[in-house]
């Protein structure tokens, strides 16, 4: 199975997915028969094409590539003049080739719900800052700044409301200023975040010390550097490092005395001692503080904590000051589970973070192929396009970035144990060889006829460490997708079946497991630290999720309809390992207390197979068949 085929619009190759040579024309027949067959070839590649951009269409069956070169053939022979004139590789060809070969057939595949055709989702999109300047905020709506009249900056996202664009300046610094301060267009192709600013304002520090509050606050330690908080509402965030892409860890009451251990260079940043937090410290925006003395005389400090981001499980007592983030997560929950699922929506749309011990759903971040780093405190994915490329984003949110852009398309990164390198699948080889009917059979070319070459697409394997840079290409067979990685190798799908490899220049892929008679088994993952594999194989006209032993042996499914007697069997695919292992979680379209086709949800299961229930995240999930790796589960 090659997901390119609906991503890119081109094939990601195999055995069965080649571009046929023009034919040589034979002779020049009637001109009805050139219409007739015009019309015909228009007709059908036309509704191909129009299927295709409605995101609806399935792999086609392996005689599409026979219906595009037989019609080339009969173009060919009733006008070669015509035929010459035609582009050696159109978009709609393409678009036809790269569904042929190792494709599923559209009369055994479930068909997804069609979508409305929408623009392509664009990463970024550049703005001017309108007349009277822009206010820039922090996602707490601390002011940060003020940009001026004119000025150029990248929109990289956007509020659900629309009413707030995220913007970045031309020396790298973040934050969210209000849409009509700004000129930007397509603005509505970025990815949408459900997040709500509410400018803070800071009381003058003239009021404060005057207010009841000031004079109840708690007293500072005698002879320290010190500060109180002046805000008018709420509490003011405290975060990891000295600025607003560092995560919230703590929270400070109105009016609360603050112990000063230090600055950053420019003295905007202050480092508070934070004695309830683990590390003793914090760092708040000067400019929510009044201070007593001379801020440039504290020390510059560029220590960063590694305190888990803050969650607001009620408000401190008044007085209290810091309000730390909790040091672990909850272990029991209503779900009886922990950790967090990285949750994919549709290929290149939105990625969700899903909260298992509190249920909070928020938006991460815009791409495809989500998976959390060793520790859970990365979550790595891709992206095509303009910005296509490998990246990496904190689980806060924080310090996006692309640390590899070359050998596209990428797709499918997946992490090393030790959590210093990621794997990944490259689409940017290619094989021209010799065909017979839809085979390539060798590379030998001398004296083959231009009609009996064909291009076949290579996908391949590589890795690089979390900087994007010690690059080098995974052992594999002559197409693989699809890695994961533990301790005893890297898994792979392939056209030749189940296959482990190794990080290693001399390895060689051994075989896990084929059926000749299936051919379809899809999306590997390991159980950490374990001997068992998972994997969704297709089972007549739907998928189901199979787990196998490390050493070949012990295939068992896990998932299987409950009854033959409905209209559409139900699928679930894209299965994921728990960080500990006791757990599978999956996207399923089967009714929760039925036997039939429904919506798409997300359910989880025991590593057996047992006590499957679907879990309450309501989503519009798009699932195209093309093995998306549309979960992930992170400590």
């Amino acid at each position: 199975m090659n997901r390119d085929r609906l991503r890119t619009g081109r094939s990601a190759g195999g055995p069965h997915t080649l571009i046929p040579a023009t034919p040589e024309p034979p002779r020049r027949p009637l001109r009805a028969l050139l219409l007739v067959t015009l019309a015909i070839g228009v007709g059908v590649l036309g509704g191909l094409v129009w299927l295709a951009q409605r995101g609806s269409l399935e792999t086609l069956p392996d005689q599409s590539a026979l219906v595009t070169a037989t019609i080339t053939a009969t173009i060919t022979a009733t006008n070669p003049a015509t035929a010459t004139a035609l582009p050696s590789e159109t978009p709609t060809t393409a678009v036809l080739a790269a569904r042929t070969g190792a494709g599923m057939a559209a009369a055994e595949t479930p068909t997804p719900t069609p979508t409305s055709t929408t623009p392509p989702p664009v990463a970024s999109v550049d703005g001017i800052v309108g007349v009277g300047g822009a206010a820039r905020y922090d996602d707490s709506g601390v002011l940060l700044d003020e940009l001026s009249q004119g000025a150029k900056v990248v929109v990289t996202a956007r509020a659900a409301d629309g009413g707030w664009l995220l913007v970045q300046t031309p020396d790298g610094q973040g934050g969210w200023a209000a849409t009509d301060s700004l000129i930007v267009f397509d603005a509505g192709r970025l990815a949408a975040q459900e997040i709500v600013i509410i400018p803070i304002t800071p009381t003058p520090t003239a009021s404060s010390a005057a207010s009841p509050a000031a004079r109840q606050a708690t007293p500072l330690p005698e002879g320290a550097a010190s500060a109180r908080v002046v805000v008018e509402s709420g509490r003011l965030n405290l975060r990891a490092g000295p600025g607003p892409t560092y995560a919230i860890i703590a929270k400070a009451q109105p009016d609360a005395a603050l112990t000063l251990l230090g600055r950053n260079a420019d003295g905007t940043w202050l480092q508070v001692a934070a004695p309830e937090v683990q590390g003793g410290f914090v760092w708040a925006a000067a400019a929510y503080l009044s201070v007593t003395g001379d801020v440039q005389e504290l020390p510059v400090a560029t220590a960063v904590s590694a305190v888990p981001p803050y969650r607001d499980d009620g408000d401190a007592a008044p007085n209290q000051g810091m309000a730390p983030g909790p040091a672990a997560r909850p272990s029991v929950t209503a779900t009886g589970l922990t950790g967090l699922l990285a949750i994919q929506v549709e290929w290149g749309g939105d990625i969700y973070l899903y909260d298992l011990a509190t249920g909070d759903l928020r938006l991460l971040t815009g791409g495809f192929d989500p998976s959390f780093s060793p520790d859970g405190m990365q979550v790595a994915f891709s992206r095509r396009g303009g910005d296509q490329g490998l990246y990496l984003i904190g689980v806060d949110g924080s310090n996006e970035r692309r640390i590899f852009g070359t050998r596209e398309p990428i797709a499918s990164p997946k992490w090393s144990p030790d959590g210093r390198y990621i794997v990944f699948e490259r689409g940017d080889e290619v094989d021209v060889c010799r065909i017979s009917g839809f085979q390539c059979l060798d590379n030998n070319l001398s004296g083959v006829d231009s009609e009996d070459i064909a291009t076949e697409m290579q996908n391949k394997l590589a890795r690089v460490d979390v900087n994007g840079e010690h690059y080098r290409d995974i052992p594999v067979l002559n197409r693989a997708h699809a890695p994961d990685w533990n301790a005893a190798g890297i898994v792979y799908q392939s056209p030749a079946g189940l296959q482990i490899t190794q990080d290693d220049p001399d390895a060689r892929s051994e075989l896990l497991y084929f059926d000749i008679k299936k051919q379809y088994e899809l999306d590997p993952d390991w159980q950490p630290s374990g001997n068992r594999i998972v994997f969704q194989r297709r089972e007549a006209a739907h998928w189901q999720i199979f787990g196998i032993n490390a050493d070949g042996g012990g295939l068992t499914g896990l998932t299987h309809p409950g009854t033959t007697f409905v209209d559409v069997q139900p699928s679930s695919v894209a299965p994921a390992w728990s960080p500990d292992g006791n757990h599978i979680v999956f996207l399923s379209n089967r009714i929760p207390d039925g036997h039939g086709a429904g919506a798409w949800g997300v359910w989880v299961m025991d590593a057996d197979g047992g006590n499957q229930r679907r879990l309450p995240i309501d989503l519009p999930f798009v699932y195209t068949y093309v093995a998306e790796q549309m979960l992930d589960w992170g400590l």
